[in-house]
């Protein structure tokens, strides 16, 4: 598990703590506004909870990285081949994201996202769960 796909022939660079954690704080300035943008239309307060929380499966699922996550040069892949991951993979991702940001008072939820800085392929427990991995695009 972690080789890069056939043809490759190199390891990933693999995105780490600190560099994902300013990712995170782009992608919560962009909710932000989207946030905002909602609040301000009488249909967008329908569409709110939908927005919060279908932001981050969504991009993972369908770009494979949020904007925090493109603006940085980082991508979510498959952890056994670096090839796309599902619909499904990016949900249970969420949820484990969504999980680990409720408990994140305690020290439980943040293990969950402070294990990426000691994990050899820098991956946090969502990452574990759903069998992803985040790499340097570039």
């Amino acid at each position: 598990m972690g080789y890069p796909p056939p043809g490759y022939g190199v390891m990933p660079q693999y995105g780490g703590f600190w560099i994902r954690l300013v990712a995170y704080i782009i992608d919560v300035i962009v909710l932000v506004a989207l946030a905002f943008v909602c609040i301000i239309t009488i249909v967008g307060i329908f569409a709110l909870p939908f927005v919060l929380l279908g932001y981050f499966p969504f991009c993972w699922w369908k770009w494979g990285a949020t904007a925090g996550l493109r603006a940085l040069g980082l991508r979510v892949v498959r952890d056994i081949d670096g090839g796309p991951i599902s619909g499904g993979s990016a949900c249970i991702r969420a949820l484990v994201f969504y999980v680990e940001g409720f408990f994140s008072g305690w020290l439980i939820g943040l293990l969950g996202f402070i294990w990426a800085a000691f994990e050899p392929r820098k991956r946090a427990w969502h990452d574990m769960a759903a069998g992803t991995v985040v790499i340097h695009t570039n």
